[in-house]
């Protein structure tokens, strides 16, 4: 246990960077170059905010056998818990039986797999060219593959998907990092400046228009009383006449 914690605590984090994660969550057909499995996931337990953390293969230890060895001492004694997994690649042969015994083994909860690639599901194209031995190893993973895909998929506290746009703006959303570019902070200031001095100079024009405007107001009533006035003396004048 120990020296997996050791191993666990080089290549477990909170967030991945961008370009990690448009590789190697690109859910393409063919997906070559793309031999790490990064696994995203969210614990949320009955009381407290959810936790975070991703992981990632590091050498013959696989991402969910290390992911699954941290949850042991994390939902140890917890009421109920329920994780949900963003994973670059299904589970493989092996990893599929560990992660039934996992959830056997803590039933107090549930687990959710979203799969960005199915990994070893159908004969690969070059698959003729190997040797009748290397074709015949090539077929025996990709059934134990599906069968262990389907083992998971028909335990009762396992729910196992492929990610849609949804699970992937979700991810994306949780787990990737931003880095700011060159000069975001000192650019920022200087636009926010530039705004405090715009604002400022409008506010200081609406406030001279505003007066401008009450001036000419005052003068145009000023005009009006005047002319109302002679309007009356005319009218005086006329009955004097009459």
């Amino acid at each position: 246990m120990n020296s997996i914690r050791r191993l666990s605590s080089f290549i477990k984090m909170n967030k991945m960077p961008y370009d990690k994660f448009t590789f190697h969550f690109q859910n393409l057909q063919r997906a070559p170059r793309r031999r790490e499995t990064w696994l995203c996931q969210i614990l949320r337990m009955k009381e407290g905010e959810p936790t975070l953390q991703v992981f990632k293969n590091k050498g013959s230890k696989h991402a969910e056998h290390i992911c699954l060895r941290e949850n042991e001492a994390a939902i140890q004694g917890v009421d109920r818990y329920e994780i949900t997994w963003y994973i670059s690649w299904s589970p493989c042969d092996e990893c599929a039986p560990q992660i039934i015994e996992f959830v056997k083994k803590h039933p107090n909860g549930k687990l959710n797999i979203f799969a960005s690639r199915l990994y070893y599901c159908e004969e690969p194209d070059n698959l003729k060219s190997k040797t009748p031995e290397e074709q015949t190893e090539i077929k025996q993973k990709i059934q134990r593959c599906r069968e262990g895909l389907g083992n998971l998929e028909g335990h009762g506290k396992i729910c196992i998907k492929v990610m849609t746009l949804k699970e992937i703006q979700d991810c994306f959303h949780r787990f990737v990092e931003f880095k700011p570019w060159g000069k975001l902070e000192e650019d920022s200031h200087l636009y926010a400046e530039k705004l405090k001095e715009i604002t400022k100079e409008e506010r200081k024009k609406k406030i001279e228009k505003d007066k401008a405007s009450v001036k000419k107001d005052k003068a145009s009533t000023e005009k009006d009383k005047q002319t109302s006035a002679e309007k009356e003396r005319r009218n005086r004048q006329r009955g004097t006449r009459a």
